[in-house]
């Protein structure tokens, strides 16, 4: 049961929001958030790990990575997967689990997350009660299973998944895809996400890439939420199809700088985001190897610090 407050609570300061502006930001910036430890997301090199995983760790770690966000531990214990990943001096500071997932048992995912030693509990995508079209790829299958009454439930859901974190010394934070800013029953899910839950419960973990892929400017998101935003995925996308609230025809995403992300833009509103870690991701298909690429997407940050 859904409390009928919670789902009035806030809805006159969204209501007017349209997500094409930006907020003017009063606060002045909190600092540069490149100049944090670079870090990536390991499904990026999800094969890579799989046939070597220390190797592929100490090669991440030559690029100049020092933070890694977990993508499931690799099939060892995760005392031994944090164990070895520290080896290869890199640092767990995050890791990822489905909503899907969560909702059946949070409790397990949080005790291993607290053994590997992560900071950042994040949950990776939604949970939907139709199942996936087999005609479409995952992205559009999973925006189409979702309706209005799951993003709530998956809400409210985090809000207890969040608070359960927290006691044990984890921030929970949600991870977007570019179905949470689509629009369900005229309402926009990302939206009802930020009203339905606690600030002080749920962060937010902002997939530029896939905001783009919305046809949304990521820049202009973190400067409408800035103070929910504590975790960035640094991705790229080829396309320059931008139409609002719209998955794009062309989901590629490429390595940073060689897209259509303005990142002069984005890493300015970032720097009035309490942003705690960012992780560069790319996804699959890659047309070199994605070890050379997920190295000259650090170069190019490093040039624009």
């Amino acid at each position: 049961m859904i409390d009928r407050r919670s789902l009035l609570r806030g809805s006159a300061a969204l209501a007017g929001m349209t997500m094409v502006g930006p907020r003017p930001l009063s606060a002045e910036p909190l600092g540069n958030p490149l100049a944090l430890p670079p870090g990536f997301q390991m499904w990026a090199v999800q094969d890579e790990l799989a046939r070597d995983f220390d190797g592929t760790l100490m090669r991440m770690h030559a690029l100049g990575y020092r933070r890694i966000e977990a993508a499931g531990w690799q099939d060892l214990a995760p005392e031994d997967f944090g164990a070895r990943v520290r080896a290869a001096g890199l640092d767990p500071v995050s890791c990822h689990f489905s909503m899907r997932d969560l909702m059946e048992e949070y409790q397990p995912k949080l005790d291993q997350a607290q053994a590997v030693g992560v900071r950042h509990f994040v949950a990776s995508s939604p949970s939907s009660r139709a199942a996936f079209d087999p005609a479409l790829d995952w992205i559009r299958a999973s925006a189409a299973a979702m309706t209005l009454a799951d993003w709530r439930e998956n809400a409210l859901r985090m809000n207890e998944i969040g608070a359960a974190a927290k006691a044990m010394g984890m921030r929970f934070a949600y991870h977007n895809h570019p179905a949470e800013f689509l629009r369900y029953d005229g309402v926009l899910a990302f939206h009802e996400l930020l009203r339905l839950t606690d600030p002080a419960l749920v962060a937010f973990e902002l997939d530029l890439g896939w905001v783009a892929a919305a046809g949304l400017d990521p820049a202009e998101v973190i400067d409408h939420h800035a103070e929910r935003i504590e975790l960035l995925h640094i991705k790229d996308i080829a396309t320059a199809q931008r139409t609002p609230h719209t998955i794009a025809d062309d989901l590629t995403t490429v390595h940073i700088g060689s897209g259509t992300i303005d990142w002069q833009a984005v890493l300015a509103a970032a720097r009035r985001a309490p942003i705690a870690s960012w992780f560069v991701e790319q996804e699959a298909p890659f047309t070199r190897p994605v070890i050379d690429q997920m190295g000259e997407s650090l170069a190019f940050l490093r040039e624009v610090i």
